[in-house]
């Protein structure tokens, strides 16, 4: 009996100790001085691996920056309050990443940033798909997103905010520690205004077709809806989708990429595109740089090796101000550089420089990634230029008539409507640099 009575002590015990050590851990894990640890963290391995600070006078002039913390701060207003310093390095890939644990609450919902509006995309719960979001708990989505959207630093306004209403904004839940929030939105095609309560779920939304196929007449168009793939089958629907493209093509034909609002991934789908754009292998950037200690040396190029079903006719890629994720600026670079296509729309005048190759380091106390590019690719400048120009200066089409609008991102009747009205776009038969 004496035993048991000790037992239960003991059990109670190291329940109470393992009660107040998780306690000390959290406690101290976000107190100013474990912050100030997790910014040397970062200025170390920033440091050591960014790319451009080989450089030593530019990794000193990062490295001496600082932020002051005079209180526990949670994991985002950390990232918040370190955003000024990441931003000086200017690359579009440098951030501080959150990774969502399996109880983290999160929204039934997809959303898209499109003419400074938040449109719902994707739903699994009473908010249609097609509504455009108003407040969250009674604050503005424009205040939410003007906020949370530095925690893009390096990138400039709207691709910071763009950057938030497509990756983190279905995450607010878990930035603001509720397990429900409430929604103002307005309906599709009306000017009514409903209000839900939307509690979170563990499941992320993803769009079942990376790719989703279209076709008119002679017209096809290739609508990526995202470059990220979750598992070998996703990617052999991918290729048994071109392949179907690329067999019914002819020399008449033409075939539409469309690069707009697609979600970021890696360059998998990127490469499998291209692979049916060639005839002989080519590298998938002009040139690539890797960090060396205190140099940039060449690094090994990524090779593409040509589809065995090529791709006939006529190309085109649908562009705006949404491409500049990794893979859509591949495609741009490969396709300027190779002559291969024309592109219709409209893009930022982005340099001729391509971050890539990310290094993520957790960072020992707020637990989140430290992520920055270890390599980069080049293009000629003039060539990107001229690129530029291209696009800026297409006389035969009517580009605003190829502007993509917020209904045909939910939409496939929308989509498949403007696909049938390509035709008539044209003021001059298209003429492309297909190889």
């Amino acid at each position: 009996m004496k035993m048991n009575n000790f037992t239960v002590w003991f059990i109670i015990g190291v329940v109470v100790v393992g009660l107040l050590a998780m306690y000390v851990y959290e406690h101290f894990r976000y107190s100013p001085y474990s912050l100030l640890v997790d910014l040397g963290v970062i200025k170390e391995y920033v440091g050591d691996r960014h790319i451009d600070l080989a450089d030593i006078t530019l990794r000193r002039q990062f490295q001496d920056q600082t932020a002051a913390f005079d209180k526990r701060l949670s994991t985002y207003d950390f990232a918040l309050s370190i955003a000024p310093m990441l931003s000086t390095l200017k690359d579009g890939v440098t951030r501080i990443e959150f990774p969502l644990k399996k109880k983290d609450g999160r929204l039934p919902l997809k959303f898209k940033y499109i003419d400074n509006e938040v449109i719902v995309v994707e739903s699994e719960c009473e908010v249609p798909v097609g509504a455009k979001i108003l407040t969250i708990n009674g604050y503005p989505i424009d205040q939410i997103i003007e906020k949370y959207g530095k925690l893009f630093p390096t990138l400039d306004e709207y691709k910071q905010e763009y950057s938030f209403v497509d990756k983190l904004l279905y995450t607010y839940p878990v930035i603001i520690d509720a397990n429900s929030v409430q929604l103002t939105y307005m309906m599709p095609d009306s000017y009514a205004q409903r209000v839900s309560y939307v509690k979170t779920t563990q499941k992320d939304i993803k769009y079942t077709n990376p790719i989703l196929v279209f076709s008119k007449g002679a017209d096809t168009f290739v609508k990526i809806n995202t470059f990220s793939v979750e598992d070998k089958k996703q990617m052999q629907s991918v290729t048994e989708q071109l392949d179907e493209v690329a067999r019914t093509s002819s020399e008449g034909s033409r075939t539409f990429f469309d690069l707009r609002y697609a979600d970021d991934g890696d360059d998998t789908v990127v490469t499998t595109i291209l692979s049916y754009l060639i005839d002989e292998p080519k590298n998938l950037y002009p040139s690539m740089y890797r960090r060396y200690k205190d140099s940039i040396v060449l690094a090994e190029q990524i090779p593409i090796s040509p589809s065995e079903n090529r791709l006939k006719g006529d190309v085109c890629f649908l562009v705006d101000q949404s491409c500049f994720y990794t893979p859509q600026r591949t495609i741009l670079f490969f396709i300027a550089e190779n002559q291969i296509g024309q592109c219709i729309g409209n893009i930022d005048a982005t340099s001729p420089t391509l971050y890539i190759d990310e290094f993520w380091r957790i960072l020992p106390n707020t637990r989140v990634y430290v992520v920055m590019p270890t390599e980069k690719a080049e293009i000629d400048a003039q060539k990107w230029d001229d690129f530029l120009v291209s696009i800026e200066g297409n006389n035969s089409v009517d580009v605003e008539a190829f502007k993509l609008t917020k209904e045909m991102l939910y939409s496939h009747e929308a989509y498949e409507k403007y696909v049938g009205q390509i035709p008539q776009l044209f003021n001059t038969e298209v003429s492309t640099n297909s190889q």
